[in-house]
């Protein structure tokens, strides 16, 4: 039986990703807890918040292309 051998290219993009995420998931925590204590919240608030939804979806599709390039025959790329 022959091993499936890692698809590089797809594996790359998968930790660009998680990587990127990493950018999103400390500004945004930190722009919520700014907003929160200054005068004008919205301005901080509204960034955080999409910061930390796009840190949690960038987190998820890295996760799946990782797997897919290790899991995922040639047949259904």
């Amino acid at each position: 039986m022959k091993q499936k051998s890692t698809d590089r290219d797809v594996l790359v993009k998968g930790i660009q990703r998680l990587a990127m995420s990493v950018l999103f998931a400390f500004s945004g925590p930190i722009l919520i807890y700014i907003g929160a204590g200054s005068e004008h919240p919205i301005i901080f608030l509204m960034p955080g918040i999409a910061f930390a939804v796009l840190a949690v979806v960038f987190i998820f599709q890295g996760i799946n292309l990782i797997l897919d390039s290790m899991f995922k025959s040639n047949k259904t790329r």
